[in-house]
């Protein structure tokens, strides 16, 4: 009997340590899970679309076409509403409340007096500004941590009949972040902003004019561990000099051993394996939208040509977001696509890209 109790008193023993060990492996899990979770963050990549193209610019063959090609050029930034526009894609942002915000085309159009030799600074549209105006209005904190000023030529312009003035265009890639988040969620370490050296230049009746394009990148510490987010906007009119703005980009911002999130309008197509987008899968990134929706071409561009009012069904996918390193892809999303439920009040589609969302996980 004694024997008995002393059995029946040691296996209840063992069952208790086995239930509290279970409690205590329950409990560790929950703190693992809980810890990954503290570790997801959201990204996203928006081409804003600047307001019109250049083409006409690029192409006229005397100084009076060039000048009249500039006024038909602002005209077409008037037509489109940039205000209407931007407060579309604050929407977007106040909806997918990303913490860092990879911005593309951020223009800056200013005007001044036909042959001032001072640059022109009579601001007409400051997107940047613009759109901060909105998030704010909003009751979103973001801040503008890196801003790289690409291209900005100044020529005359003709519209009509009026008297001749100056009209500036300053092209800009631009990071926000979200201020509004703990030290531990969101620590900012660095940030960088360069020029590509590869450059493509245009054969103008004024000589050769360079379009400078360039890269911003962050260093950002979530939960005690750190990761890097760079921002591009690569060569749209020669894919030598985008592939070699692509190479550029991997020896500079890409030169890291953190986990690294490539963001931008890389005018790469993913869906066709353009050289570039293959150069970057073989230094070792991941497509998040290709691991989170394999079944979805997810299209970015053309959402219209040239009048944001005709929309046209994108064929290409050159809106990225990219994964190198202790990164998990969650999800994955394109704002700003559909013509029926994305137009601005006036008919409008707010950009000629789709923007992209993502949400990833730092691994421990």
């Amino acid at each position: 009997m004694k024997k008995r109790m002393l059995r029946q008193s040691i296996y209840s023993i063992l069952i208790f340590c086995v239930l509290m060990l279970s409690v205590g492996v329950g409990e560790v899990s929950a703190k693992f899970n809980a810890n990954n979770r503290d570790r997801e963050l959201s990204v996203m990549t928006r081409n804003m679309y600047l307001g019109t193209d250049f083409n006409d610019i690029f192409t006229a063959t005397d100084q009076i076409s060039l000048f009249i090609a500039v006024g038909a050029a602002y005209s077409n930034v008037q037509a489109g509403n940039p205000q209407e526009r931007i407060t579309g894609i604050a929407d977007e942002i106040e909806a997918a409340s990303p913490t860092l915000v990879g911005l593309q085309e951020v223009a800056l159009w200013e005007t001044g007096a036909f042959g001032n030799p001072a640059p022109a600074d009579t601001v007409a549209f400051d997107f940047l500004a613009m759109l901060h105006t909105e998030l704010a209005a909003r009751g979103l904190r973001y801040a503008t941590v890196a801003e790289q000023r690409n291209f900005y030529p100044e020529l005359p312009a003709f519209i009509n009949f009026a008297p001749a003035f100056d009209v500036r265009f300053t092209d800009r890639t631009v990071i926000l972040a979200r201020t509004d988040l703990k030290t531990s969620q969101f620590k900012l370490e660095n940030t960088r902003s360069q020029q590509f050296t590869a450059t493509f230049s245009v054969a103008t009746i004024l000589g050769e004019v360079p379009i400078a394009r360039g890269w911003n990148s962050a260093d950002v510490k979530l939960r005690g561990k750190n990761y890097r987010f760079v921002n591009t906007h690569l060569e749209s009119f020669d894919s030598t000099i985008n592939f070699m703005q692509a190479t550029e980009l991997l020896q500079t911002a890409g030169n890291t051993n953190l986990p690294l999130i490539f963001a931008g309008d890389f005018n790469s197509d993913a869906e066709s394996n353009d050289a570039t987008y293959q150069l970057l899968i073989n230094a070792g990134f991941a497509d998040v939208w290709e691991q989170t929706n394999p079944n979805d071409s997810g299209f970015t561009w053309a959402l219209f040509l040239t009048d944001p009012s005709a929309y046209t069904n994108p064929t290409q996918r050159l809106d990225l977001i990219l994964k190198r390193g202790n990164i998990d892809a969650l999800d994955a999303d394109i704002v700003g696509e559909n013509p029926a439920t994305d137009r601005t009040p006036s008919g409008l589609m707010r950009s000629d890209h789709a923007g992209v969302t993502a949400t990833l996980n730092l691994k421990p």
